[in-house]
């Protein structure tokens, strides 16, 4: 899949995981308008300049969610390309 914008509204507290250590859920809006999930993603693994915040545009490349029913949610297949712009 190509790398889609989403614009974050947002982000758990990170919960523990047995399988993926530590997780946040977070969930925005495409450019489209359509609401998104994307579940799981380690976030305090990620590099510094890496983690998002609240109202910035990230681009990522996702695919389906298929362990989970709701149709909106995705998962992030490459974290390292996440390019980040603020709003503010």
């Amino acid at each position: 899949m190509a790398a889609e914008k989403i614009l974050i509204a947002v982000k758990t507290y990170p919960s523990l995981s047995k399988k993926y250590d530590e997780l946040v859920c977070t969930a925005g809006v495409r450019q489209d308008g359509s609401w998104i999930r994307l579940y799981p993603i380690p976030f305090r693994k990620m590099d510094y300049d890496k983690q998002y915040r609240k109202y910035e545009w990230i681009e990522a490349d996702i695919v389906r969610n298929e362990k989970d029913f709701r149709p909106e949610t995705f998962r992030v297949i490459n974290l390292h390309f996440f390019s980040i712009t603020s709003i503010f």
